[in-house]
């Protein structure tokens, strides 16, 4: 085997082994660039990911939908939540779908946590906030103070990327400082 060969055969390698953590950063940022910005009010926790690190744990107001068919839905479903804006501008389930909406709809993938009568209640993949070790207590405690806030999400045909926690009309990444 000639060298030209083996260190083409090595930069082959080398971009195949790039190309899907690639991938990855490209596919959030395309959700972030061209996805459609919602607000979701929040409830938020501290907890801690011992792998992870340090989170504020979001609990969203806009996570439990009330639907007739109830029924026909089970728990761990995964289902496409239907948004909408109310009339202050956060996000609102008009919907749950078993199938995939059509790309113009504004939708997430989630999970359905708990079901009691007609109330579901779903789980959104951007429940998390990872903050750096030193500054998530402290943005719990401002939060907690401060008793109401939002996430800014970005929602992109299904996908979605929590861009920031706002508090008092500021990031809370940067009031934890």
């Amino acid at each position: 085997m000639t060298t030209q060969l083996r260190f083409g055969l090595f930069v082959l390698l080398a971009l195949l082994q790039l190309s899907f953590p690639g991938k990855l950063v490209f596919d959030s940022n395309k959700v972030l660039w061209l996805g459609t910005g919602l607000k979701f009010e929040t409830r938020p926790v501290d907890p801690a990911d011992p792998f992870r690190g340090r989170y504020v744990a979001l609990n969203f107001a806009a996570n439990q939908f009330e639907e007739k068919t109830a029924d026909s839905w089970k728990r761990n479903d995964r289902v496409f939540v239907l948004l909408d804006k109310d009339a202050k501008g956060f996000a609102r389930i008009k919907g749950l779908s078993a199938v995939r909406p059509a790309a113009n709809e504004l939708f997430v993938k989630a999970r359905i946590t708990y079901i009691y009568d007609n109330q579901i209640t779903v789980y959104y993949p951007f429940s998390k906030f990872f903050m750096e070790e030193s500054k998530a207590p402290e943005a719990e405690r401002i939060y907690r103070e401060a008793g109401e806030g939002y996430a800014l999400v970005k929602v992109y045909h299904g996908e979605a990327v929590l861009q920031d926690v706002v508090v008092k009309g500021k990031s809370l990444s940067e009031l934890a400082k």
